[in-house]
Formats: structure tokens, sequence, C-alpha cells
């Protein structure tokens, strides 16, 4: 009678969607080994998960008609732990007995000795003080039960459990789950994935019930994160207590922002910030030098999979001497749950949690990635005479990650991230973007003003890409007044004929026929011309590039039959270098097709 009555009181709160500790509630007053073996077995109900049923059908099948010892890994914050506690309160009624251990120490034997109440059912001698003595005591004594079948679930387990999985009590009378970021060798492998978008957007709503966010605020929200469980879960508890806006939200990880909630995980009392939570889940104590190195990488690369051979090429490992153990640490971060890794196409990931998290544990200094930011600043760098824009939108993004990678760094006042911040705004440029090529381009002159002064080379570079860039927003007063500071460093400096002068007076050239300057635009486009010609020869990209300037200035002039010769030279230089499918050599084709019946 008393165990129905146990019985009927865990089902009942089961059903009520609430934790049960069942070692507080049910020992048995008879000698008669108890059901749940070990203290405070977290058990939870089903509707405590949102689109896992499938994963826990899955553990079902594997456990009681396969038979295996199964290991269910993932990222940290995926939901592992909480489809166990699941599993073990859906499937409560057909075990015997029930035992939970969880990882705390660095080797899961310890924790396997220092579980007194497990201990005390099996009946272990009080007098065994050695750790391994008391887990082969133990383990003897599961083994020795001549009932099941029988439930061990042995939650965040690392690479200790591997010696000793031949140890373990085994099937059929032993069922045995384990919970691991690390894909631990000698077990069934069941690797849970990320939520889908349509459960992602279920588990946010799940816990966030006001209307201030509209559907599609939270379906961005949730991809910002990677549909990351325990983020998406943290985020949606934090917008019903905080109110925050979306944009707020979507910052939220980044900026350590307020939570002040409670989330359904036993080791928490109460989250007060965001990412200093997520610092506290995710430790990198444990990581090797030269892991922790190779994390670094990838917190300066887009949080998407990239095959191996592009890391190979990009993180350049020769140039810091890892080239020898470059391969086996990504397998070994892998194999750890820092990476994810796509077998199929050899593929391998940081996730943007973790991203953050290591930018705030180990923050990344500009020589530890120079490699990297050198081979993408190199990337993006686009070259008039030759280069076809639209080939380096791709490395877009990665310039982006890098810059955020070191966005609250101190070194930032360097050469290289000049280069990089220049290059990156001229791709912007090239895609149509210009207020974000405004904004790296003005970063980078700032920082150029800083360290080197209004007179230098790189400055008046930088200001002369800037005009570029207020030309195209219409600020054509303000670019006049860059370029003409440019312009006198360049003529002092390098004189009339040098081809950097040239493209000073042709930039200014540009502003000047914006503004209803003809005569002043008609005279720099023409020393543009003659310097290029001199330089580079009448059949030079550069120097077409010269001829289709003037053009349009003779067309504006409506000098039609003068503009239609030039592009007509124009185009045969760009078609013969360039090829007839470059962005130039299109313009130029439009421009005699348009104009050329006039």
């Amino acid at each position: 009678q008393t165990f129905t009555n146990v019985k009927n009181m865990v089902a009942g709160s089961i059903e009520a969607g609430g934790n049960v500790h069942i070692g507080d509630i049910y020992q048995l007053p008879n000698p008669k080994l108890p059901k749940a073996l070990t203290h405070a077995i977290p058990v939870l109900s089903e509707n405590s998960i949102v689109g896992r049923q499938k994963d826990l059908q899955d553990l079902k099948d594997l456990l009681f008609n396969q038979r295996q010892v199964v290991l269910m890994t993932s990222l940290g914050g995926i939901g592992k732990t909480t489809l166990a506690q699941v599993y073990a309160g859906k499937y409560w009624d057909e075990y015997q007995h029930v035992a939970w251990i969880t990882r705390l120490s660095d080797n899961i034997l310890q924790d396997f000795a220092t579980a007194q109440t497990l201990s005390k059912n099996l009946d272990v001698s009080p007098h065994l003080s050695n750790p391994q003595d008391i887990f082969a005591e133990i383990m003897r004594k599961l083994n020795g039960l001549d009932q099941g079948p029988n439930l061990l679930i042995l939650d965040n387990a690392d690479e200790s459990i591997e010696q000793l999985r031949h140890a373990l009590p085994k099937q059929p009378l032993w069922h045995i789950l384990i919970t691991s970021r690390q894909e631990l060798q000698g077990f069934t492998l069941k690797a849970l994935d990320f939520l889908s978008h349509d459960d992602a957007l279920l588990l946010f709503k799940t816990h966030y019930t006001r209307k201030d966010l509209t559907d599609a605020q939270i379906a961005d929200l949730v991809q910002t994160v990677d549909y990351h469980t325990l983020t998406i879960e943290i985020l949606a508890k934090t917008a019903m207590v905080q109110r925050y806006d979306i944009e707020t939200l979507k910052n939220a990880v980044r900026s350590d922002a307020r939570a002040n909630i409670k989330i359904n995980r036993p080791d928490t009392d109460k989250i007060e910030r965001i990412t200093s939570f997520l610092v506290s889940i995710f430790k990198l104590s444990k990581l090797k030098k030269n892991e922790l190195w190779l994390l670094k990488q990838f917190v300066c690369l887009p949080p998407e999979f990239h095959p191996y051979a592009l890391l190979e090429e990009l993180i350049a490992p020769a140039e810091s001497d890892k080239a020898e153990v470059f391969a086996e640490t990504l397998e070994a971060l892998a194999q750890k749950g820092w990476l994810l890794k796509k077998t199929e196409t050899d593929a391998y990931k940081m996730h943007r949690i973790l991203s953050e998290v290591v930018k705030r544990q180990a923050p990344v200094f500009i020589q530890e990635a120079a490699a990297l930011i050198t081979i993408i600043t190199n990337k993006l760098e686009i070259d008039q005479s030759k280069d076809n824009p639209i080939e380096k939108f791709p490395w877009q993004p990665f310039g982006d990650a890098i810059l955020e990678a070191f966005e609250d760094a101190r070194d930032l006042d360097t050469m290289q991230t000049i280069k990089l911040q220049n290059n990156l705004s001229k791709v912007y440029s090239e895609m149509g973007n210009y207020q974000k090529s405004r904004h790296l381009i003005s970063n980078a002159l700032q920082t150029s003003l800083r360290c080197y002064g209004k007179g230098h080379e790189v400055t008046t570079v930088l200001q002369s890409n800037l005009a570029t860039v207020l030309q195209h927003l219409g600020d054509y007063a303000g670019a006049k007044i860059l370029l003409e500071k440019a312009l006198h460093y360049v003529e002092q400096n390098f004189g009339a004929d040098h081809p950097i002068t040239a493209g000073r007076y042709s930039n200014l050239a540009l502003v000047l026929q914006d503004l209803g300057d003809y005569a002043g635009a008609k005279i720099l486009l023409e020393k543009a011309l003659q310097s290029n010609e001199q330089n580079f020869g009448a059949d030079h990209p550069s120097t077409a590039i010269q001829y289709n300037n003037l053009a349009w200035l003779y067309l504006d002039l409506k000098q039609t039959e003068k503009a239609v010769a030039l592009w007509e030279r124009a185009y045969a230089i760009s078609s013969k270098y360039l090829g007839e499918n470059h962005p130039r050599t299109q313009i130029v084709a439009e421009a005699l097709k348009k104009y050329k019946a006039i």
C-alpha cells in the first residue's frame, strides 16, 4: 500500500509538470532495495520539452529494443540533461530501479564514490575509503541484481567514463544513458540536434506570453542565437521580466544584459546577467594551449560551417607553428563539443554563443590571429585594373567577423586594421551599401588621424576613399573638401605625373562634374588620362577607366561623338583584359548601346 501511494504521488506530480525528487519522498521501510537508488533524481514531465518527441522515442528504442549503452551528445545548453530527465519520468514505471550520477569532479569514478545514498542503499561497506574500491563494490552490487530492467543515467560525463565502460552494469538488466558534450569512445551515439525553426519559435512563446514582440521579431531573434535551446529560454524569460525591445534582446548576449530570472537547471539559483551565466557553464579551463588558440581563430570567423581545406587556407597554421597539430586539434575540439562538425562535408563551425563566451573569457589579440586577418584583408582587396568586385562579396562576412571579434580590444590602432576596414568599406560600396561603407572608412580615417596625423599618405588615401562614398551618398560638398585635401598632399609628395595623383585628379573631377563644374572636371580628367597613358600606356585597364570617366563628361557637355569614341576605346581594353562579363565592361557596353546610334 505504501508503494502504491508513493507511486500515485509521483505520477500526479509529473502530470502537473513539476520536478519530482524521488529520493526525497520514497524510501521503503523494509530491507527491500528502493526504486530510487540515488538521492533526488530530477524527473521531469514530457510537457517540459519542445520538439524532442522523436528524440525521446529514439532513446527508448536504443535502450529497450537495441539494448545499447547510449551516449547522448550535443553542444552545451541544447537540452541533453532535460531530455534525460524527461526520459526518466516518462518511463519510470517500466524500470525496477533507477540511479542518477552527475559528474561534478574531474573523474566520474569519484562522483560514484561520493554518492552516499547509492552506497547506503546498496549496503556498501562504510570502511572502504579508496574511491576505486568503492566504485568496484558499487558495480558489483549493481551487476548482482536479479531483476530488471534498471536504469542508470550518467549526466555530464567526460572522457574519464571511457576507462570505466567495461565495468558498468550490463544489458539487458541495466539500461545506461550517458549525456556529454564530448563524443566518447565505446558507446552508441545519439546526437541531439538544434531545434527546428518552428520548435524554436514555440519554445520562446512557451516562456514569453506578452504580445509586445511579433512572430517575425521572435523568428529573427531565435535565428540570431542559432536556435540554441538554453539561450532561447533565457531570452524569452528575460523578455517577460525586463520588457526589452527586440534590438536590446538581439544584443543581450553580447552586452551581458540583466536578466534576473530563474530557469529549470538543478544547479542554478537565479540568472542575474545573461553572458555571465553562459560563461559559468562553458569553462575554458580544461582546454589545451593549442585548442584555445584554435578557438580564438574561430572567434574571428563567421558562425557558419567552413570546410577543412578553407580553414587550413585562412588560419594558415604554419604561420603560427601549428601545422603539425592543426588537424588533430580541430578534431579534438569537435569531440569535446566546442566545435560542431559536419562529417559528410568535413566542415566545422563554432556556435555564436560559444564565440561570445570565448571572447569574454579569453579575449583575442590581433597578434594571435595575425595570419587570418592578413589573408582575409587581402581577399577583400579590389584591384580596379583587374578584379571583378562581385567575386569579393563572399568575403564580406569574414571581414565583419574579424572586426566584431576586436570591437572591444585596445590594440585596434594598427595599419592592419585600417587596411581591413578600408578594403571592407570598398566591398560594401560595390554592394551598394554606402552607409555601412561610410561607417567603416570613417573609423579607419579616425584611426589614421590619431596614429599617423593629417599629412600622412595613409590618411590622404582614406580621405579620398571616404570622399568617393560621400559622393555616392550625395554629399558632394563634403566629398570636394576631402578630395582637395588629399590632392594637395599627393601633388606635393608625388608630383603631378604620378599614378596616385592621377587617381586623385579623377576622383575630384567626378565630384566637380556632379556639382556642375564641367570645365574644372575636364581639366582634371585630361590630366589623369595623360598621366595614365604615360605611366601605363594607352592599352591598359587603368587607362580605360579614364577613357570611360572622360566619356561621361563629354556626354554632359553634349559632345556625344567624342563620348562614344572614348567608350569604344574603353570597351576594347576592358573586354580584352577583364572579359565580356566584367561589370566595368558591361557598363561601357550599355553606354555604347544607348548612345552610339544618337
